[in-house]
C-alpha cells in the first residue's frame, strides 16, 4: 500500500466519521440550549446545499488518485475536503435547531449562549444612530468569542429572538 492509498483512505474515514458525529452533536446543542421557545424556520434548500458540498468533497479527494501530485498538494487537497465536510457537519447539527432556546440562540452556524453575551453594542447606541445598522442584525458581544453578528430573515423575527433573550436573562436588556 502506497502512501497516496493511506491518504485517501483517512481522509474518507475521517469524513465518515465526521457524518457520523451529527447525531451526536444534536443531542449536546439541544442539552445546552435548554427547550426551544422560539423557532426560525429554516431553509429547505440547507440539504441540497450541504449534501453538494459533501459530494464535491468526496470527489476533491478522489482527483489525488487520478492525478500526480506532491504527497503535500494531496494532504492539502484532503485537508481541504475534511474541512469542508466538517462545515456540513456544523450545518446539519444546526440547521433545523435554529431559534431561541432557553440558554442560548441557535443560527445557521451560530451558537450564542446567553450566558456567554456581555452586551449588545448596537442596542446601547442612541436610537437615531441605531437605524444606522439593519433592523435584521444583532450584534453581540461575547466573553469567549468577541463580537458575532446574527443576521435573521426579518426585522420581527430579531425582535421576537431579543424578546426571548430579555426574558430569560433580564440582566442583558440594555438601559
Amino acid at each position: 500500500m502506497d502512501i497516496i492509498s493511506i491518504i485517501l483512505l483517512a481522509s474518507y474515514c475521517a469524513m465518515f466519521i465526521l457524518l457520523l458525529t451529527i447525531p451526536l452533536r444534536r443531542r449536546a446543542l439541544m442539552l445546552r440550549a435548554g427547550r426551544r421557545i422560539f423557532a426560525i424556520p429554516t431553509k429547505k434548500r440547507t440539504f441540497f446545499k450541504g449534501a453538494a458540498i459533501i459530494l464535491l468533497c468526496v470527489a476533491l479527494v478522489f482527483v489525488i488518485k487520478t492525478r500526480y501530485f506532491s504527497v503535500f498538494v494531496d494532504i492539502a487537497f484532503c485537508g481541504t475536503a475534511i474541512l469542508g465536510v466538517e462545515f456540513v457537519a456544523r450545518l446539519f447539527s444546526v440547521a433545523t435547531l435554529c431559534g431561541a432556546w432557553q440558554n442560548a440562540v441557535l443560527l445557521d452556524t451560530e451558537i450564542v449562549l446567553y450566558d456567554d453575551i456581555s452586551v449588545f453594542p448596537v442596542l446601547q447606541l442612541p436610537p437615531e444612530e441605531q437605524k444606522n445598522y439593519p433592523a435584521n442584525l444583532l450584534v453581540a458581544e461575547t466573553k469567549s468569542r468577541g463580537t458575532v453578528n446574527l443576521i435573521f430573515p426579518s426585522a420581527e423575527v430579531c425582535q421576537k429572538v431579543l424578546e426571548v433573550i430579555f426574558t430569560e436573562r433580564p440582566e442583558l436588556k440594555p438601559e
